[in-house]
This record gives structure tokens, C-alpha cells and sequence, in this order.
């Protein structure tokens, strides 16, 4: 039986007092002390993040919100008197982490200081953590108010998805210029810096590379990443030789080469493809299929589902751009898979967040892409969590090895199986407490 929540505190006390009186045999538990001032989720099948693999049978143990350690009870069952959350059936997976969103900058089809709030970006990190998504790098371009929500959360009571910021992307016009525009970045204390190196297809010219140089190196000399934006191969080698820390989006113009795959390899430097980025600048041409899911009607507006189907609207993702990200698209997947074959890190990010981009919804569309572009659920899943977590240096989430923060996802199917399985969810929760939906 799985016990409400209010009733925790009580529970755990009768389970000090059980322990306390406990017979010979239960006394002989080699792991009962462990459980004490502990919340237990027993029965499930564990996939942990690390490379176990799936745990049958097995139970989470969570004390002040860390992972305490998971084991399998086909060993050693747990001890009579024990409570525990009961999740036979279930599949219980790491918190997804979307390591390339944009958090607070839209409200809908609005952008702009009207739309800017706390109230917004909180909204907007319970929309990710409604979808399983309990974690966001936002790299760019988010609002003061982004940052006084992010360091006004507190990590052992979250409440909704965790949120890492990058600030403004930086854009100096000069090497000069470059370590003050760091140094006026850093006084935010962003977790990332972001620069953008896009000639916007012929419409201005790209950052040159004595500038992303200068950018790049006074970043580390304030110890802080730094995520590249860029689209072509030339840029992402030079990016790379630079000691850019990420490469944001796919590489769009030409198939990925040995150079970049070895660069990438020797600093182990990952990207984060974003398929769902192109599939934004094109799919409201016409009214897409996902608007009949289900699943992305759970926390779909139905005011911003209306205006995106106006004619008007529909019009401006037709034309030259439109047309550049769809016939990009099978590109940026093949050179997805050839940096992934070839053993670079891929972390899972989707650029949610700018509008129409549906933040939570756009992140299962990104992972089921993967899957076609032909990555495994299970490389699918590290991706969306060990690697992303890896990748944006987020050391205490990820996985649910002990001592990290317990950040899960309860789901009634197996992911490994089908990455359309990460759909059934049961329960989030963030530091081993119930995420309580406002979409459920």
C-alpha cells in the first residue's frame, strides 16, 4: 500500500519504534539501521542512470532527499514492519533534464517585458516537471526574473524543475570589448555563458573568430562554461580549437568530419542537436498532427493552440527559412548519429521555450526523433539524464546513484522498450517529494 504523504513523519516513527522491537530474525537485516528516518519505493523495476541496467524488483531508498542507495529484493527483502511506497509494476527512471531549453523568455506567442515574471518562469518550470523533465539549462537570454527564482529555490524542496541560466547571449563587436562584456555577464553569476555564431542564412555576418577567441577565454578566466551556437562545420571546429565548452544545435551544412569528431573526442566536449528547433520554423505551416495528442493536450493553451492555426500565422513558417530547417533536418539527424557512433557525448536538448516551441511536450518529441534518427531508448535515456547532466556539469543529478538528489519518474511502462512508454507517467518527484501537477 502506498502511504499519503502527510502521513510520513508518523509512519516513520512507528517504523523506529518497530525497529526498536523487531524480532531476531529482523534484527539479522543487515540493512535495517540504513532505513531509519528513510522513505522506501519498493517493487518497481530501477533503471538508475548508471550501467547496471534495469533492476528488477528493487527498491529506492531516499533520506533528506538524496538517494541513500537502490537494492534488489530478490536478495534481501525488506524487513517486516518496514513502510514502504509500493510500486510493483512500476518503472522508475532518473528526472529527464533538458540540457538546452529557454526558461521565463515567452508567455505563449508573446515575448518581450510584458510577459517577463517570476509567476511566469515558475509556471514554466512546472509545465517541464509535469512531463518528467526536472531539470533545464536555459542557455540564453532569460529575464532578471529568472534568476531571482533560481536562487530562491531551494534544492531540497524544490517544487518544480531545477533551473540552471545563462543570461544574455553575448555578442561583443570586437576582442576588446569582449572581457568587459564577460565581466558585466558574470556579475549574475550565470551556471553558462552563451554567444551565437549564425549568419542568420546571409542576413548579418557571424561572429568572427577572433572575437568567440577573445569570448571564449575570458569566460574560463572567470571559471565559467561556455555553449557555442552554431550551425556550420567550419564554425563548430573553429569553436572547438577556440575551447568552446558545448556545441549548441546541430551542425546544418554539410556532413560532420573526422576533424570535428576527433576535436570533440580529445576534450570530450558534447552537443546537443535539437531536432525539435528546426522542426519549430516549419511544422505551423499547416495544422500539425500533434495537436490531436493527448498527451501534449494535458498543458496545451488553448488560446495559443487557436492562434497558431490562423492563416495569418500559418504564413509565416512558410518561405526560404522554413524551407532551409526542413531540408536540414534529415542532415542534422545523420550528423547526430555520426558524432554519437563515433562516441561523442550527446545530451538531450531541445530549445523549448522561444514560442510555439512546447516546453515538456517538445522534449518527448526531441527523444522519439532520436529514436528514429537511430539511437536506442536506452542511449535515448542517457542522454536525457547521465549525459546531460554530465555535459552541463551538473554533478548532483542525473542519476540515482547515492547521494544525488532524488529526482525520479514513477511510470506504468518500460522505456527501454519503447521510448513512447516515458509517457506514462505516474508520479514525479523532485528530491524524493511528490511533484503535485496543476495539469493532473
Amino acid at each position: 500500500m502506498k502511504h499519503p504523504h502527510a502521513l510520513t513523519a508518523l509512519i516513520l516513527v512507528s517504523a523506529t519504534m518497530l525497529l526498536g522491537a523487531c524480532s531476531p530474525e529482523q534484527e539479522e537485516h543487515p540493512l535495517v539501521g540504513t532505513f531509519e528516518d528513510a522513505e522506501i519505493w519498493a517493487g518497481a523495476s530501477i533503471w538508475t542512470g548508471e550501467p547496471a541496467g534495469l533492476r528488477e524488483n528493487a527498491a529506492l531508498v531516499v533520506r533528506d532527499g538524496r538517494v541513500v542507495f537502490v537494492y534488489d529484493l530478490d536478495e534481501r527483502p525488506l524487513p517486516e514492519g518496514i513502510p514502504y511506497h509500493d510500486v510493483s509494476g512500476k518503472v522508475i527512471i532518473p528526472g529527464l533534464i533538458n540540457a538546452h531549453g529557454h526558461v521565463g523568455m515567452a508567455r505563449g506567442l508573446e515575448t518581450g517585458a510584458a510577459v517577463h515574471s517570476e509567476d511566469n518562469v515558475r509556471d514554466q518550470l512546472r509545465l517541464y516537471a509535469h512531463y518528467g523533465i526536472t531539470g533545464v539549462a536555459s542557455l540564453g537570454d532569460e529575464p532578471p526574473e529568472a534568476f531571482q527564482v533560481r536562487d530562491r529555490q531551494d534544492p531540497a524542496r524544490p517544487h518544480y524543475a531545477r533551473l540552471w541560466l545563462a543570461g544574455d547571449v553575448l555578442n561583443p563587436d570586437s576582442p576588446e570589448a569582449a572581457r568587459a562584456v564577460v565581466a558585466d555577464a558574470v556579475h549574475k553569476n550565470p551556471d553558462w555563458l552563451k554567444i551565437r555564431v549564425d549568419d542568420q542564412l546571409g542576413r548579418r555576418e557571424a561572429m568572427p573568430g577572433e572575437v568567440y577567441e577573445a569570448v571564449i577565454e575570458a569566460s574560463h578566466d572567470h571559471d565559467k562554461p561556455l555553449a557555442s551556437h552554431m550551425v556550420t562545420l567550419e564554425d563548430a571546429k573553429g569553436l572547438m580549437r577556440a575551447g568552446t565548452d558545448l556545441l549548441a544545435h546541430s551542425v546544418r551544412d554539410r556532413p560532420v568530419d573526422q576533424v570535428l569528431i576527433d576535436l570533440m573526442r580529445e576534450r570530450d566536449i558534447c552537443i546537443t542537436p535539437t531536432l525539435t528547433r528546426e522542426v519549430s520554423v516549419f511544422v505551423y505551416a499547416e495544422r500539425p498532427d500533434f495537436f490531436d495528442d493527448p498527451f501534449f493536450l494535458e498543458a496545451a493553451d488553448e488560446a495559443v493552440l487557436e492562434q497558431l492555426q490562423r492563416e495569418e500565422v500559418q504564413a509565416r513558417f512558410r518561405g526560404s527559412d522554413a524551407d532551409y530547417y526542413r531540408e536540414a533536418l534529415p542532415l542534422a539527424k545523420e550528423n547526430m548519429m555520426r558524432l554519437h557512433r563515433a562516441g561523442v557525448r550527446v545530451a538531450m536538448g531541445t530549445d523549448s521555450g522561444p514560442p510555439a516551441r512546447f516546453q515538456g511536450y517538445f522534449e518527448h518529441l526531441e527523444m522519439a526523433m532520436m529514436v528514429e534518427a537511430g539511437m536506442t531508448p536506452e542511449e535515448v535515456l542517457i542522454s536525457a539524464t547521465r549525459n546531460a547532466a554530465a555535459c552541463m556539469g551538473l554533478p548532483e543529478v542525473g542519476t540515482l546513484a547515492p547521494g544525488q538528489w532524488a529526482d525520479f519518474v514513477v511510470l506504468s511502462a518500460n522505456p527501454l522498450i519503447s521510448i513512447d512508454n516515458l509517457r506514462e507517467i505516474d508520479a514525479v518527484y523532485l528530491a524524493g517529494q511528490a511533484f503535485e501537477s496543476p495539469y493532473r
